[in-house]
């Protein structure tokens, strides 16, 4: 990561670096008019096959630094294409500072005490590779200034001549004006730390609103829940019969309503009554007749189909909602449901003993709607206990359908 402090605020930090980039450009502008003057005056009485290779050294290295800026500018759009090209130019400018650092004792191999100068030049290359570690916008200028500076200021020291007299000045200028270049930049820096910490307090309040909301938001879906399943059980209660688990009179009588309103053609219903079943209460008591009433309301759904509704209508009675079928097929379909029960069974009651049920169908008739309806069913379901029980019988139809029995 291109600084120490980089964490949560990339964006802003990638704007810094951008900042320091257009920066190293005109650094390395001025550094192509400044430097080589100050070189001749540096180097002037080295041998000639020596400068050469410094300039060539110093056009390489302005080169190098030239094209990785142009790289920058051209490619680094994104924060990650920002950080990794200014992570290329930090290691330029460490590379840079040790060649520098080597480039001095190479233009003066034959001065005394070469060796003090070794050590000093490469204490000035550890020190400017610090710098390039801990402070990004000082990388480049402190560089210069170890390897251009720090050997005139020990000959300044050594021999006090004039040449190296006005080398210090220039040093002493070249200072002045990286200052004036680092107090435009440092504040940004500053303001930049500020604001990381203020943002920091605000996405510390951010995320503990959003755990405490988070936490309400959970609160109100088990809320919502306890609602929706005491809802759900409250319609069931008031819909259902205890006893069978039937729809009861009160959600039949919704859904005839609703077929009365509704454009759905021709519907019929049949009502179905168990026979002699007070005989079943009293010789077996009420337990036995509850047993009777549970098993056969599972006998009739189990030969209906699942857009057909069943209903405990009162009792031992029963009544189903055959929206969309004639009287006929719903005749044909009660007397599956009546041979089925006097096949069947039931748990209580002896070996042998057979729960007939009685059937009256009709359809729906032409005014009244379904009121009517189910006073022709309860005609017909009449008209079947009078013929003998044990039968189906259509409204308007043949009175007998089935064996008496």
């Amino acid at each position: 990561m291109p600084f120490p402090w980089q964490a949560a605020h990339p964006q802003l930090e990638a704007e810094l670096v951008r900042q320091f980039v257009s920066m190293l450009q005109l650094s390395i502008l001025q550094s192509f008019i400044a430097i080589p003057l100050f070189g001749v005056l540096m180097y002037g009485h080295a041998p000639g096959w020596r400068i050469l290779c410094w300039v060539g050294m110093f056009l390489l290295m302005q080169l190098l630094f030239a094209r990785l800026v142009y790289r920058f500018r051209r490619y680094a759009h994104t924060q990650d294409q920002v950080f990794r090209h200014y992570q290329a130019l930090r290691q330029l400018m460490l590379f840079s500072a040790l060649v520098w650092s080597m480039m001095m004792w190479f233009m003066f191999p034959q001065e005394e005490g070469p060796y003090r100068i070794v050590v000093v030049l490469w204490l000035a290359g550890g020190f400017a590779a610090v710098c390039l570690l801990l402070a990004p916008c000082r990388d480049l200028h402190l560089t210069f200034f170890v390897g251009y500076w720090v050997y005139p200021l020990y000959r300044f020291h050594c021999e006090g001549t004039l040449l190296y007299s006005a080398l210090l000045v220039g040093a002493v200028i070249f200072i002045l004006v990286q200052w004036e270049f680092l107090s435009s930049f440092n504040p940004l820096l500053r303001d930049t730390v500020r604001l990381r910490e203020r943002n920091a307090v605000v996405l510390r309040r951010l995320q503990d609103l959003y755990a405490e909301s988070a936490a309400k938001r959970e609160l109100l879906e088990q809320r919502r829940q306890m609602l929706q399943q005491a809802a759900e059980q409250m319609h069931l209660l008031a819909d259902s019969d205890v006893l069978t688990g039937c729809l009861n009179q009160r959600a039949l009588r919704c859904r005839m309503a609703e077929l009365d309103q509704s454009d759905a053609g021709p519907w019929s219903l049949a009502m179905l009554d168990l026979d002699e079943f007070k005989q079943v209460n009293d010789r077996f008591g009420h337990l036995v007749g509850d047993q009777v009433l549970q098993q056969a309301a599972k006998h009739i759904a189990s030969c209906l189909e699942a857009w057909m509704t069943l209903a405990r209508y009162g009792g031992e009675e029963f009544v189903v909602l055959a929206p969309g079928l004639a009287p006929e097929g719903l005749a044909e379909r009660m007397e599956a449901v009546r041979l089925r029960l006097a096949q069947a069974q039931l748990d209580g009651l002896p070996e042998g003993y057979a729960q007939t049920v009685s059937i009256g169908v009709a359809g729906q008739p032409p005014l009244n709607g379904s009121q009517q309806a189910l006073l022709q069913a309860d005609a017909a379901l009449y008209r079947a206990k009078a013929s003998g029980r044990n039968r189906v019988c259509l409204w308007n139809a043949e009175p007998e359908r089935g064996q008496a029995g």
